[in-house]
């Protein structure tokens, strides 16, 4: 694996120990990660004074033997070209977010890391395992952002903020959390505490008829949150739609939340993911920010 390094030290002066590290990766074949995505952790970074490492990978396809490639169409020429194309579009999604930090006067590192095309995701999931957080999107008609998500989510013991394909407007002012209680959810409301200390407005969202609940569960929680500063409440609201995923979601935004906080729930068999029904459902059409823990 090779490695380029660049860096560009923001006008924040920060005491090292208090600033969060957020980190983004980003794709570059076969499809290239959006414009969208680096705006929204730009944004996001700035709104919580955080430093921002952009990780652009860029892909490396082994060469097929010239008795091989001779029965193919002229495949050195098209490894070539999908090599250059994946290099082009890194040294572009690496100026984007240069250039958008530097307007918003956010600190950022970035690199730009070369691997073989069957490693990408596991990339991800490895280079995450340094930060405090890491920033991902998930777009329905672009399969290589959930694999990369899940392969994050699962596979790099960090939380992880999933963006959906729209842009992100203001601050978390009002967090919901979806709690049931299990180990994933509690997982989730700690790494999400730097968000839940800075809203506004905490809600404690319990989703009934899915699975059986302890009912004081989600008040019980309130409580602690209150207890340490939080105007936090909790709330429960019945189970309708076909997908608890997005069950839950547009519960949250009826509620008006800016960003939802839930436990990821699923595990891995050489890359085969099975998943919980309501990360599935996430992860398959995010409506909102979500921080997910697993």
């Amino acid at each position: 694996m090779e490695i380029d390094d660049c860096n560009r030290g923001g006008p924040r002066e920060m005491e090292q120990d208090m600033t969060a590290q957020y980190f983004l990766p980003l794709a570059t074949y076969p499809d290239s990660s959006s414009g969208l995505i680096i705006s929204n952790a730009v944004t996001f970074a700035g709104h919580y004074g955080a430093h921002l490492h952009v990780c652009a990978q860029t892909v490396a396809i082994p060469h097929i033997p010239n008795a091989w490639s001779s029965l193919l169409l002229d495949t050195p020429k098209m490894i070539e070209q999908a090599e250059t194309l994946s290099r082009d579009r890194a040294a572009t999604l690496v100026s984007s977010a240069t250039n958008l930090a530097a307007s918003a006067e956010v600190e950022l590192s970035c690199r730009t890391v070369k691997t073989t095309l069957p490693l990408l995701h596991d990339t991800a999931a490895t280079e995450a395992r340094f930060f405090d957080l890491a920033i991902l999107e998930c777009i329905a008609d672009v399969p290589d952002t959930r694999i990369v998500a899940e392969a994050v989510i699962f596979g790099s013991g960090r939380p992880a903020i999933i963006f959906p394909n729209k842009t992100l407007v203001g601050p978390i002012d009002h967090l919901v959390i979806a709690w049931d209680g299990s180990r994933a959810a509690a997982r989730a409301v700690n790494d999400a505490n730097p968000f839940i200390h800075k809203a506004k407005r905490v809600s404690v969202l319990s989703l009934t008829g899915e699975k059986p609940l302890p009912e004081p569960s989600g008040a019980h929680l309130a409580e602690i949150l209150v207890s340490s500063g939080v105007n936090a409440s909790s709330t429960a609201a019945r189970f309708t739609s076909s997908s608890i995923g997005q069950s839950i979601q547009q519960t949250a935004l009826e509620l008006g939340a800016d960003m939802l906080v839930m436990g990821g729930f699923g595990h891995s068999r050489l890359r085969d993911f099975v998943l919980g029904g309501a990360t599935d459902g996430v992860l398959h059409e995010p409506l909102l920010p979500v921080l997910m823990s697993h």
